[in-house]
């Protein structure tokens, strides 16, 4: 068996000694402990390490110093913190630097035995991932590369702010860190989440997804937990828990924010000392997962409501992953109705719908608020009823034209109303409605820009476009709206 080294870095000699003690009697590990932050990085100049575990306030310096110069002399060592309450935010911080976890003081030797032992398995499997990826890696630029990861995974997209979140997911796949989804309902946090286990050294593992707002206290506990026969009135056999399920693997705990407050405080248990008891239970099971949490509210707001606890929330917030929605994402709607289109008229063997310019129109300017979920129901309906228009007339005229009705009135007499637009082309509803965007945005591209959901370099390259047919009609003698023409410049 391969002899793991550690280094231990803790200015508290009597802490050091029954660390050093109790990880010593485990076969595999051979430990070398210091007392200062000079110290830990001689010894870091002298050996290859597996594992550092650096306590974060020390004289002469802190645990970051520690991070951060193994992290340039030792990429491949993975660091474990130990840290006051007091100073979780700061540990957090640090894992977003590349700590591989933090654990709070006062704690229990075994429960820094099992985040190590989590720890080794860990760098083993994200070794192994390097390896695996240095060998089928192919050259092909960036744009192909997202392009195939979003066929590939089932998230379609053509938005750079999903793009960008995508390769943001893969840099932090391959750690343990804890990710926290944030967005509307509907915006697709679940497929992040299984994207984010599907990119990690885990891939092999469990996926477990779990609905904590879907079940009350006993029934989720006894979920995540698991539970021993006879345990309580019902429990007729032995039942796994979520949480074991998923060891080795991912877990989800979705709607996280609708757990109750009882039920975070043993959640926080399971967390920190990674290991879990079934309910009615003696042993500690212990536990190597990565946990993934997602919500739909603002939980730092929440959390500061006292709906939240805040050690929790510190816990699970180490990468924090904004989803927009899908009205902040532009062409998307096009790209994911077109989809969802073919998709069911291949599901349900019904011809395939062509989205005319009326349509596209109507559904850019639909609100939504179901996000991909309702446009996602609104395109089988769609191919169901196979007439598009009788979807528009039901689901999306009142809102579509009470949108044209507000461009109208912001708008002034040179730009015709958008309500009349189902005599242009695509490329003129696109220009009306970009101009008329920029128009209430009082001529502020970066604004309008997040409106539209493009980037601004897009935005720019449309009004050079737009300016150039401007002079063009100019030259040829024919009239301009002056409106039209301020806008674009």
């Amino acid at each position: 068996m391969k002899e793991n080294k550690i280094l231990l870095v803790e200015d508290d000699v009597s802490l050091r000694f029954a660390i050093e003690s109790f990880l010593t009697q485990q076969t595999d590990f051979k430990i070398k402990s210091v007392g200062d932050v000079a110290a830990a990085k001689k010894a870091l100049d002298e050996v290859q390490y597996d594992l550092v575990i650096s306590d974060i306030k020390m004289p002469g310096g802190t645990g970051y110093e520690v991070l951060e110069y193994c992290k340039s002399k030792q990429e491949s060592a993975l660091v474990i913190l130990m840290t006051a309450f007091g100073t979780i935010e700061d540990a957090v911080s640090a894992m977003k630097n590349g700590a591989y976890d933090f654990i709070v003081k006062p704690f229990q030797l075994t429960t820094l035995e099992n985040v190590v032992q989590s720890a080794l398995q860990d760098r083993v499997a994200i070794l192994a991932g390097r390896t695996e990826k240095k060998t089928n890696d192919k050259p092909a630029n960036k744009e192909e590369s997202d392009d195939l990861l979003a066929l590939k995974k089932v998230f379609i997209t053509n938005n750079t702010k999903m793009k960008n979140l995508v390769e943001n997911l893969r840099k932090v796949a391959a750690s343990k860190a804890t990710v926290l989804i944030q967005g509307e309902s509907g915006t697709g946090k679940e497929v992040l989440a299984n994207m984010i286990h599907e990119f990690s050294p885990r891939r092999e593992k469990p996926f477990i997804a779990i609905n904590c707002a879907a079940l009350p206290d006993n029934l989720l506990e006894s979920e995540l937990f698991g539970h021993e026969k006879g345990s309580f009135t019902g429990a007729i056999q032995r039942q796994i828990g979520k949480f074991e399920l998923s060891d080795g693997g991912t877990i989800l705990l979705d709607e996280i924010s609708e757990m109750s407050l009882n039920m975070q405080t043993k959640l926080l248990r399971v967390l920190q000392e990674c290991e879990v008891y079934r309910i009615g239970g003696n042993k500690p099971i212990p536990l190597n997962l990565r946990v993934i949490a997602s919500t739909n509210r603002d939980l730092y707001q929440y959390m500061k409501a006292g709906h939240f606890r805040e050690d929790l929330y510190y816990r699970i917030n180490v990468i924090p992953i904004s989803v927009p929605p899908l009205r902040e994402r532009g062409d998307d709607v096009l790209t994911l109705s077109e989809y969802f289109l073919k998709e069911f008229a291949d599901m349900h063997g019904r011809p395939e719908i062509n989205l005319d310019e009326l349509a596209r129109y109507k559904i850019m300017n639909h609100p939504w608020q179901g996000n991909v979920r309702e446009l996602r129901n609104a395109m089988e309906r769609a191919v169901l009823v196979g007439n598009f228009d009788q979807v528009i007339n039901e689901d999306m005229t009142g809102q579509s034209d009470q949108v044209g009705q507000i461009i109208q009135n912001d708008g002034n007499a040179s730009t015709a109303s958008l309500d009349k637009s189902a005599d242009l082309t695509l490329q003129e509803v696109e220009k009306r409605v970009i101009l008329e965007t920029l128009h209430r945005c009082k001529g502020n591209r970066t604004r309008t820009a997040e409106k539209l959901g493009i980037s601004l370099r897009t935005l720019r390259n449309k009004l050079k476009i737009f300016r150039e047919e401007e002079e063009a009609l100019k030259q040829s003698g024919q009239e301009t709206g002056s409106a039209i023409s301020s806008s674009i410049n």
